[in-house]
């Protein structure tokens, strides 16, 4: 009898690994979210905003925050900023911190053309 339970729970738990092992738990994708103020701290992060994101699409609506996601370096960085920072942004328009750090000889020529 004994002999009888022990194969009938090696048989159980068999069935259910079996069942277990056609289980996908899908891809690993990471996922973080940030201001769009630390976002542009990285240059690749920046170039990836660019190429991915359309500035008429993403500021539609009337919102308090608009949010945008980008893959970079298989990260999904979800990005949200409110509607002036992003066309600061788009337009590449020196903020006031970077006129105050930036060397005497500094012009007001945008870092980045818009992408087209």
């Amino acid at each position: 009898m004994k002999a009888t339970k022990i194969v009938m729970i090696v048989a159980l738990m068999a069935f259910v690994a079996m069942a277990y092992a056609d289980v996908d738990p899908g891809p690993n994708s990471l996922s973080i979210k940030i201001s769009l103020k630390a976002a542009k701290q990285d240059r690749g992060l920046v170039h990836a905003i660019y190429q991915q994101v359309d500035p008429r699409a993403l500021l539609q609506g009337d919102q308090v925050l608009y949010t945008a996601k980008v893959k970079y370096r298989k990260v999904t960085f979800v990005i949200y900023g409110k509607y002036k920072e992003w066309v600061k942004f788009f337009w590449m328009d020196p903020s006031d911190d970077a006129k105050e750090k930036a060397p005497k000889n500094y012009n007001d020529q945008p870092l980045f053309k818009s992408a087209k």
